[in-house]
C-alpha cells in the first residue's frame, strides 16, 4: 500500500491565506447579505429581550426566564437563531465550492438557496458534534473512575483536586480528542462537494494528519486573532464612548461586528479545510 501524502502545515496555511486574499472580493460578495441580514435579526432579539426585561422590578438581580419572555421576543429570538444556522451552512457550502468547484459561478442567489446538499453538510456538522460530545463524556467517565473525582470536577473547575500525572493524561486526552476533531472535519469540504463519505472513510482518508490537521488548524486562526481581536477591543472602546443612540441601534453595531469579525474566522477556516480535502482527496484517487 502507498504511504498516506503528509499534508504540509506551514505550506498548507499560507495557500489558504493566499487562496483568501486572492478571493477577497467573493468574500465580500457572499459573506455581507448573511452579515446584515444576522446582525439585524439579532439585534431586534436583543432588544426584545432587554425591553422585556426592563419591565421587571427584579431586572438587577435577576434576568427573565424563556417561558417569561412575550412571545414576540421568543419568535425573533427563535428567527435569529434560525437565520444564522441558514446563513452559516449555505456560506460554508458555497465558500468551500469556490476552491473545491472554481470553475462555478456561485451568486448570491445561489449561494443561500436550500437544498440537499445543504441539509448533508448540517447532518455532516451534526454528526462531528455529536460524536465529540460522546467522546468528551467518555473522556469525563474515565478519568472520573480513575482519580474517584465526579464527572462535573474534572470537566469544570475541580481540576485542583486531581494529581499532576492525572492532569497531564488529561492534557493528553484532550489533544488526542483535538485531532479526532480535526480529522473529522474533512467530513464538511467532502459534503459541500457532494461525497458522501462516512466517518470510517474519513477516518481512513486522514489518516496519519490528524495532528497535522490539528496544527493547519490553529496556524490559520492565529493571525485571524492577532489581527481581528484588537480590532474587536478598540471598536468596543469606541462603541462605549460614543453617544448613546438607543439599545436598538448599539446592539446593531455590535452584531455587525461580531458578525464580521465571524464570518471572516469562517471563511479563513474552511479554505484551510477545502485546501486539505483537495489535496488529500487527489492522493488518494492517485494511490487508489
Amino acid at each position: 500500500m502507498a504511504d498516506r501524502v503528509k499534508l504540509p502545515v506551514w505550506g498548507t496555511t499560507a495557500h489558504t491565506y493566499r487562496f483568501f486574499w486572492a478571493e477577497r472580493r467573493q468574500f465580500w460578495l457572499l459573506a455581507v447579505p448573511a452579515i446584515a441580514v444576522v446582525s439585524l435579526l439579532s439585534a431586534l432579539a436583543e432588544w426584545s429581550v432587554a425591553t422585556a426585561a426592563a419591565e421587571r422590578i427584579d431586572i438587577l438581580i435577576e434576568r427573565p426566564r424563556f417561558q417569561e419572555l412575550p412571545l414576540s421576543a421568543i419568535m425573533l429570538s427563535a428567527l435569529a437563531t434560525i437565520a444564522g444556522i441558514w446563513a452559516y451552512v449555505c456560506y460554508s457550502v458555497a465558500w468551500h465550492r469556490s476552491y473545491l468547484v472554481p470553475g462555478e459561478n456561485v451568486t448570491i442567489g445561489s449561494c443561500y438557496q436550500w437544498n440537499r446538499r445543504q441539509w448533508r453538510f448540517l447532518w455532516a456538522l451534526v454528526k462531528i458534534a455529536i460524536i465529540m460530545a460522546l467522546a468528551w463524556m467518555l473522556i469525563l467517565v474515565a478519568f472520573a473512575m480513575a482519580t474517584g473525582v465526579g464527572a462535573g470536577g474534572v470537566g469544570g473547575f475541580g481540576m485542583a483536586s486531581i494529581g499532576p500525572a492525572a492532569m497531564i493524561a488529561m492534557l493528553a486526552a484532550f489533544l488526542l480528542l483535538g485531532a479526532a476533531y480535526a480529522r473529522l472535519t474533512v467530513l464538511l469540504p467532502a459534503a459541500a462537494v457532494d461525497e458522501a463519505l462516512s466517518v470510517g472513510q474519513v477516518w481512513a482518508l486522514t489518516r496519519g494528519n490528524g495532528w497535522r490537521l490539528l496544527g493547519i488548524i490553529i496556524l490559520v486562526s492565529i493571525p485571524i486573532g492577532i489581527i481581528l481581536i484588537p480590532v474587536a477591543v478598540l471598536l468596543g472602546f469606541a462603541a462605549v464612548s460614543a453617544p448613546n443612540y438607543g439599545p436598538l441601534t448599539s446592539a446593531l453595531i455590535q452584531n455587525l461586528l461580531v458578525q464580521f469579525l465571524s464570518y471572516v474566522y469562517i471563511a479563513v477556516g474552511i479554505s484551510a479545510l477545502s485546501v486539505c480535502f483537495a489535496r488529500l482527496a487527489a492522493a488518494d484517487n492517485v494511490s487508489g
